[in-house]
């Protein structure tokens, strides 16, 4: 069986390891774009200067030869050619297979803003090449703009901040954050920033992005009307699926490649996985989440599996996990941060650098942000993904443990 996988980070590197445990004797081969084996999600701490860019690596050196597989780094699949089996990559090589995974990943999203791609400081943050730009461009001073205040943008603006860099982030919607936290969750974080001298703009949009003669960035233009002056400008305003080597193929696609459980494609043999995906369950019923490293690993985990030919294996309830700690302060949430509707209940507590929010329907957790002290926070994420009921209601719901449902699962256990 020969197995293709495009794109070494979680999602692919978890599917060479679930291939490998059922097939022994396949040949495993990996294409990806980045010619180094990193995480992404430690990028932030390389721009801040607290890693060294080695550091990010998430695999030992030799993961891939002790698994078996052949990696072609700084190769980029451009074509599926379905018909013939077959990936065409930029070096002009033809890559066949049998099975095939599709991990590509995602770019940062370029907003329709004026100038936007002219710029020749506009970054996105996706991978280590973007870091270095940033870098480079922070040390001429005069600032920089973040646009869009979601976890990607924070992250940057902290870790620019952390080197000395004048740092103002831009957030459509009414606080940072919007897709982690709720409006309090974030104002906690609001205002901790803004101590440490960032200026935070909600609310607001930027429409043009001002350059001089040479298409530097000299600042950027907000849609009511003020300027603010800045040398680079972080495009983190979400992230578009790599999905362009599908055109004119039979893979449905929508926002990004559609699945089904088992992460199969509406074309056989082809799976997708990680950042590139779309559920069927995200297309059917509307639902937005973002992308996550830990369900990346479950979703590469599945889809090899079912490359390898195991007895159909489906992708477990995943409870949408968030988690960050920024300046000393740690949050996590899951689920829900807003009840969207009647028949939901919510419940907060807020004590010093503590708060807790549960939201409930029907007696069971929909959604929980704990900051500050996050003792516990496994406890509600598995009451979300196992669908548990909790239980309990007002002040007990602050206090559950693992001890409280040791009864509730037949095995006697939450399974991580």
């Amino acid at each position: 069986m020969k197995y293709l996988i495009l794109g070494a980070s979680a999602a692919g590197l978890s599917a060479v390891r679930a291939i490998r445990q059922l097939d022994a004797g396949g040949e495993i081969t990996v294409l990806s774009r980045d010619r180094q084996i990193y995480s992404r999600c430690l990028l932030p701490e390389v721009l801040a200067g607290r890693k060294d860019p080695g550091a990010t690596r998430f695999v030992p050196e030799d993961f891939l030869e002790r698994h078996g597989a052949r990696w072609f780094g700084g190769v980029e699949a451009t074509r599926l050619l379905t018909g013939e089996k077959a990936v065409l990559a930029d070096t002009g090589d033809k890559f066949t297979y049998h099975r095939l995974l599709i991990a590509t990943g995602a770019s940062s999203f370029l907003p329709p803003v004026e100038n936007i791609r002219k710029g020749r400081q506009v970054y996105g943050l996706r991978n280590l090449e973007d870091v270095e730009a940033i870098s480079a461009a922070a040390g001429k001073g005069r600032g920089a703009v973040i646009m869009g205040g979601g976890l990607v943008g924070v992250d940057a603006a902290a870790a620019l901040n952390e080197r000395g860099v004048s740092v103002t982030i831009i957030e459509a919607a009414g606080h940072i954050l919007p897709l982690q936290l709720d409006r309090r969750a974030a104002e906690r974080y609001q205002h901790i920033f803004r101590k440490r001298g960032m200026e935070i703009i909600t609310g607001e949009m930027v429409t043009r992005i001002l350059l001089d003669g040479d298409d530097n960035v000299t600042g950027v233009e907000l849609k009511g009307g003020r300027t603010i002056p800045c040398a680079l400008v972080v495009a983190a305003a979400g992230v578009t699926p790599n999905i362009s080597l599908l055109k004119d193929t039979a893979v449905e696609t929508g926002r990004g490649i559609r699945v089904d459980e088992y992460q199969e494609t509406s074309v056989a043999d082809i799976f997708a996985a990680g950042d590139v995906c779309e559920s069927l369950e995200a297309f059917t019923k509307k639902i937005t989440t973002t992308p996550i490293w830990p369900l990346a690993v479950q979703q590469g985990r599945v889809a090899g599996w079912n490359m390898a030919g195991a007895r159909r294996k489906p992708l477990n309830n995943f409870a949408f996990r968030n988690s960050m700690e920024f300046y000393g302060l740690p949050a996590v949430s899951y689920g829900l941060t807003e009840a969207p509707g009647p028949g939901y209940e919510t419940f907060t507590r807020e004590s010093g650098e503590s708060y807790k929010k549960f939201i409930l329907k029907n007696g069971r957790l929909r959604g929980a942000i704990l900051q500050g002290d996050i003792t516990g926070a496994g406890v509600y994420g598995a009451l979300i993904r196992e669908n548990i009921p909790a239980g309990a209601t007002g002040e007990k719901l602050f206090g559950l443990t693992y001890a409280d449902f040791f009864n509730q699962l037949e095995d006697g256990s939450f399974i991580f």
